[in-house]
């Protein structure tokens, strides 16, 4: 522009750009308005999560993509993700394929899972184990018997004791002498020494070894005060 001119022969020279104080792109400097003004402020970055294609002026607000679980009724909800990634999951169990309990229908471990614990799970047998959660046949039935190995009655697999039975004194289970050096049926233990000649004077009913000391019957008065006593008679 020059002031000492009074007809434009063309060679004025003009700035285009914004000339709208209040856009976001205004240029004081600009002397004519090119259509360019802007007043939509957002994200313009296409790969950010809130990409706003209608904004022309960047106001730094990009946010960057955070994927996972965005309803906040699933048990794995992300409360920093922003594009739900189809990873949502609603059914809790154990997700360990080695543990006693394990859920094949679980999507979410709700640390419930619960080791494999062998041993017999009947409790109608006599080693019933209630920590176990998994047989391992190793179950056995009550069996009722003597278990004491002195008895005549023993029984090696019995697992409950019940009556036991037991030898005499002196004798085995089979009412045999344990002590018998003679022979006769008595155990030496109980031998009674004595006469066992049914014939002799001295007979004793009670013995059951002879001991050699009968005496031969001796007919004869054995009344003192007789005329006849005869001293060597004893019947």
């Amino acid at each position: 522009y020059d002031s000492a001119f009074d007809y434009d022969d063309g060679s004025c020279a003009y700035l285009p750009g914004c000339t709208n104080s209040t856009a976001f792109n205004y240029d004081s400097s600009s002397d004519i308005d090119d259509g360019t003004c802007c007043y939509i402020g957002g994200c313009t970055d296409q790969s950010a999560f809130n990409y706003n294609s209608n904004a022309c002026h960047d106001d730094g607000s990009c946010i960057a993509f955070a994927y996972g679980c965005t309803d906040s009724n699933a048990l794995n909800y992300d409360g920093n993700a922003n594009t739900d990634d189809d990873t949502c999951c609603y059914i809790g169990g154990c997700t360990d394929s080695t543990m006693f309990n394990y859920d094949e229908t679980a999507c979410y471990d709700d640390n419930s899972c619960i080791a494999f614990a062998y041993g017999c799970t009947d409790s109608s047998m006599w080693n019933y184990d209630s920590s176990a959660n998994t047989d391992d046949g190793t179950c056995i039935p009550f069996i009722y018997g003597c278990m004491d190995d002195t008895a005549c009655n023993y029984d090696s697999t019995a697992n409950i004791g019940n009556s036991c039975t037991y030898a005499e004194q002196y004798y085995d289970c089979d009412s045999v002498c344990l002590n018998d050096s003679d022979g006769d049926g008595v155990c030496d233990e109980l031998e009674v020494l004595g006469c066992t000649d049914q014939s002799a004077f001295n007979y004793d009913t009670s013995a059951t070894d002879d001991d050699g000391s009968c005496i031969a019957v001796a007919l004869g008065c054995i009344n003192t005060s007789a005329y006849n006593y005869d001293s060597a008679a004893n019947t």
